[in-house]
């Protein structure tokens, strides 16, 4: 079967398997469209062939250049006939093709597409930015979170940019530091570790071994340290001082007070490095603080907390004196006892003491304030004793409105014992009886008791009021009036029979 093509007017034999019946179909006239496009530049080369072939027969030699431009010039229209051709056939296959997509569920390619890409560099910039900006919209969704696009456009203010800053590692002695020019914990543990001892004082028994176990701090650099006095209050045979180096020195009592249990003991060495010491006064609620010591013998040992309560009148173990104390978080155990609460500016605030009543809670821990011990520091090195307490001379139980009412009784200080060297012992009280008043003041507690007789010395003149529960169950109230008594009982004088300080140099040269 052959086909004429209207432009060309070449014949075309088509395939056998291409009958009149399967011409009408699309398929039958694809494949009939595509042996026509592979003929046609055969049939265009054929033709040119001819007319040079005719030139050359009719043509004289001498005509040969002009004939053999006819012929070029014939070669170059039937080539362009062809091409012309082809790209029509191009174009109408195109256009088959997509017209019967839908009704064969299935979208050829374009023959047109199979030319090499004319433009490849383009094609690779598009790719690049497509990817660039993915990665773009991507990093900037983390950076600046979602929805920053709407933030952005629309001037919302909760667009933000954040940017890791990469620094290197601070210089050895800027890591101690904070920004404000405190210290940090370990700061304050570099520095002033230095300042605080181990102390173990040895009693007289059949126990080779320490008795008692403490911390101290360097007060001077000549060998004054301050501690608590029930570290050193039973030591009949020694009191032996270990520096933070290992260096061991035995020590004499300079001064005790049991009522503040405050203590100051003496090591015959010099070139110490004493702590500073600060205001504690001026500590905030809140402030964190550092606490060095030697809990259970573990020597210069680091706690750190926060104040958690000020001004705190704190009843100490065994006596009826209440001290000023500072209340904070950190752990204070057995062994911490005498060592130092740190602000963290390297000064010391406080005397840790596990001694003060209410350590059974836990976060629950106590230090005197160097406000309240100062003076009582001072006046033992003065004096060896504190000369001017003034005391009442009797002991006595808290009673509070709340106690009183449920009992039935007046609310006061429910007097339990007197002591018969002091002037209060020459009144009209009684065991039994109750204190509701010091100079018209009511009194419920140690602490109010103190606020009275702290401001007084020794030999003041003190009117209280008493009421007394008779047999019948009848109160009867009075008045009765005493002078204060000075308290020196609460001091621990030098002990005699301690061994001698070693000589500072013999001392140095067993260390070496």
């Amino acid at each position: 079967m052959t086909e004429r093509n209207k432009d060309t007017g070449i014949e075309t034999e088509l395939p056998a398997d291409i009958s009149a019946g399967s011409a009408n179909s699309s398929e039958a006239i694809g494949q009939q469209e595509v042996h026509t496009l592979q003929q046609a530049p055969q049939n265009a080369f054929s033709q040119v062939r001819g007319a040079q072939a005719s030139y050359q027969e009719d043509s004289p030699q001498e005509n040969l250049p002009q004939k053999g431009a006819q012929a070029e010039s014939a070669s170059d229209s039937a080539s362009d006939s062809a091409a012309e051709s082809a790209e029509d056939v191009i174009a109408e296959l195109n256009a088959m093709a997509y017209k019967e997509a839908s009704a064969l569920d299935y979208l050829p390619r374009p023959i047109g597409s199979l030319r090499k890409n004319r433009h490849p560099a383009l094609t690779l910039f598009i790719g690049m930015l497509i990817i660039f900006l993915i990665f773009f919209f991507v990093a900037a969704r983390m950076v600046f979170g979602k929805g920053w696009i709407v933030n952005m456009i629309e001037g919302n203010d909760n667009f933000r940019s954040f940017t890791i800053p990469i620094v290197d590692h601070p210089e050895i002695e800027d890591m101690f530091y904070q920004e404000d020019g405190r210290y940090t914990v370990e700061g304050v543990a570099n520095v002033c570790s230095e300042s605080i001892v181990t102390i173990e004082s040895f009693e007289d028994s059949s126990v080779f071994a320490a008795y008692g176990q403490g911390s101290g701090i360097i007060m001077t650099e000549d060998g004054y340290i301050i501690t608590n006095a029930h570290v050193i209050q039973d030591a009949e045979l020694a009191i032996i001082v270990r520096l933070n180096d290992g260096t061991e020195y035995n020590a004499t009592v300079v001064g005790s007070d049991a009522k503040s249990d405050v203590a100051v003991i003496k090591i015959n060495a010099t070139g110490l490095t004493p702590a500073q010491f600060g205001d504690s006064s001026k500590l905030s609620l809140g402030e964190q603080v550092v606490a060095l010591g030697s809990p259970a013998g573990l020597e210069c040992s680091v706690t750190t907390g926060v104040v958690s309560g000020m001004n705190r009148m704190v009843q100490l173990e065994s006596t009826s004196i209440s001290m000023n104390c500072i209340q904070i978080d950190a752990a204070i155990n057995p062994g911490n006892s005498g060592g130092a609460l740190f602000n963290m500016w390297g000064q010391v605030v406080g005397i840790t003491s596990s001694k003060i009543e209410g350590l059974e809670f836990e976060n629950v821990g106590f230090a005197i304030s160097m406000e309240a011990a100062k003076p009582i520091i001072e006046e033992l090195i003065e004096n060896g004793s504190v000369l001017g307490r003034p005391k009442i001379g009797i002991s006595f139980y808290e009673v509070s409105d709340s106690v009183a009412s449920v009992y039935g009784i007046p609310a006061g200080l429910h007097i339990a014992e007197i002591s018969p060297d002091c002037d209060i012992a020459n009144t009209e009280l009684q065991i039994n009886d109750v204190i509701t008043a010091f100079n018209g003041v009511e009194v419920r507690s140690v602490d109010e008791v103190q606020k009275i007789i702290m401001s007084m010395s020794p030999g003041d003149e003190v009117t209280a009021t008493v009421t007394r529960i008779e047999d019948n169950g009848d109160l009867t109230e009075f008045e009765i009036s005493f002078k204060l008594m000075s308290d020196d009982t609460a001091s621990i004088q030098p002990k005699d029979n301690l061994p001698p300080l070693p000589d500072s140099d013999a001392e140095e040269s067993e260390s070496e």
